[in-house]
C-alpha cells in the first residue's frame, strides 16, 4: 500500500503506534504514580508515601512522648535527688549543731568543775590565812599574856622584896637600938646615938621606898608599852584579815568574772540552729506539642493525549500517480 499512497498509510501507522505508546506510559506512569484510574481509591506510590508519612509522624509521636517521658522523669529524678541532697545538708548542719552545742555543754561544764576548784582553792588559801592569823594572834595573846604574868609577877617581887628589906631595916634598928640600951648607955648622948640610929634607919628606909618607887614604876612602863604592842598587834591582825578577806573577795570576784567569760566563749561556740532549706519548686508536666495530620493528596486526572494527526491515502495515491506521471512525461521527452 506504501507504494500506492506515498508510505502515507505506514505514516499514518507509526504515528497511531506513537500515541498509543505515550498513552500505555501516561497511564503506567499515573498507575505507578495514583494507582488505577477508574478507582476512587488513592493508590500507587501516592498511596504508599502517604502511608510512610503516616508511618512516620506516629513514630515521631511516640519519639516525642519518649523524649517528653524521659525528660519529665529526669527532671522528677533531679527533684527528688535535689530534695535528698537538702534534707542530707540539713542532718549534716543539725549534726554539727548538736555537736556544737554538745562541746559547749562539755566545756561548760569543764568551767564549773575548773570554777568549783578554783573557790575550793581559794575557800582552803583564805582559810589557811584566817588560821594562820589565828594562831598568830592566839602565839601574841599567849605572849602578852606571859609577859603580862611576868612583868605582874616582877612588880610583886620588887614589892616584896622591898617590903622585906624595909622590915629588916626597921628589926635591924629596934636591933641596934635595943643594943645600945643594954650596953647601959643613958641620958643624953644616949638618946642622941638612938636618935641617930632610928633617922639612919628612916633614910634606908626611904631609900628602899624610892627604889620600890623606881622599879614599880619601870615595870608600869614595860607594861604600858606591852599593852600599847598588844593593840598594836591587835589591829594589825585586824587589818591582815581584812586585807584577805578584801584579797578573797577580789580573788572570787576574778574566778565569777573568768568563769562567766568562759561561759561567754563557751556560749560564742554554738553554732546558730541551721533551719532547712526551703523545698524545691516540683516539676511540671511538659508541654506535648500537636501534630498537624498528614495531607493526604488527591488523585490528579490522567494526562489526555490527543490522536495522532492522519494522512490522506487518496491523496498520497493522486500525488504518487502525479509523480509517476511527471517522472514517465520526463523519460519521453528526453528518449525524443
Amino acid at each position: 500500500m506504501g507504494w500506492f499512497d506515498g508510505g502515507a498509510s505506514e505514516r499514518n501507522e507509526y504515528a497511531n503506534r506513537q500515541v498509543e505508546t505515550t498513552r500505555k506510559n501516561i497511564r503506567a506512569n499515573y498507575e505507578f504514580e495514583w494507582g488505577d484510574p477508574n478507582s476512587g481509591e488513592l493508590g500507587g506510590e501516592a498511596k504508599r508515601k502517604y502511608d510512610y508519612a503516616v508511618e512516620g509522624l506516629e513514630i515521631l509521636k511516640r519519639n516525642t512522648e519518649d523524649n517528653i517521658a524521659f525528660q519529665e522523669a529526669e527532671r522528677e529524678q533531679q527533684y527528688d535527688y535535689g530534695m535528698g541532697i537538702r534534707e542530707y545538708e540539713h542532718t549534716q548542719n543539725m549534726r554539727a549543731f548538736d555537736a556544737s552545742v554538745a562541746g559547749a555543754v562539755s566545756q561548760q561544764s569543764f568551767n564549773e568543775i575548773a570554777t568549783n576548784a578554783a573557790i575550793l582553792d581559794q575557800d582552803r588559801y583564805i582559810n589557811e590565812q584566817l588560821l594562820s592569823l589565828a594562831f598568830d594572834e592566839t602565839e601574841s595573846l599567849l605572849e602578852y599574856g606571859a609577859a603580862a604574868a611576868g612583868l605582874g609577877l616582877k612588880k610583886r617581887q620588887v614589892k616584896a622584896g622591898a617590903a622585906t628589906q624595909a622590915q629588916a631595916e626597921r628589926i635591924s634598928a629596934l636591933k641596934a637600938t635595943g643594943q645600945a640600951a643594954a650596953r647601959g648607955v643613958s641620958g643624953r648622948s644616949a638618946g642622941k646615938q638612938i636618935q641617930g640610929m632610928i633617922a639612919e634607919s628612916g633614910a634606908r628606909q626611904a631609900a628602899i621606898i624610892d627604889e620600890l618607887m623606881f622599879n614599880a614604876e619601870a615595870v608600869d612602863n614595860d607594861f604600858m608599852r606591852l599593852n600599847q604592842q598588844f593593840a598594836i598587834d591587835q589591829v594589825a591582825f585586824e587589818t591582815s584579815r581584812e586585807s584577805a578577806q578584801l584579797s578573797d573577795m577580789a580573788a572570787r570576784t576574778k574566778i565569777t568574772q573568768q568563769a562567766l567569760q568562759a561561759a561567754m566563749k563557751a556560749a560564742s561556740g554554738i553554732m546558730l540552729k541551721p533551719e532547712i532549706a526551703p523545698p524545691l519548686p516540683k516539676p511540671y508536666a511538659l508541654p506535648r506539642p500537636e501534630f498537624q495530620d498528614i495531607y493526604k493528596p488527591k488523585k490528579p486526572p490522567m494526562t489526555q493525549v490527543a490522536d495522532a494527526m492522519q494522512e490522506s491515502v487518496g491523496a498520497g495515491i493522486l500525488n504518487t500517480g502525479l509523480q509517476i506521471a511527471s517522472v514517465a512525461f520526463s523519460g519521453i521527452s528526453a528518449f525524443k
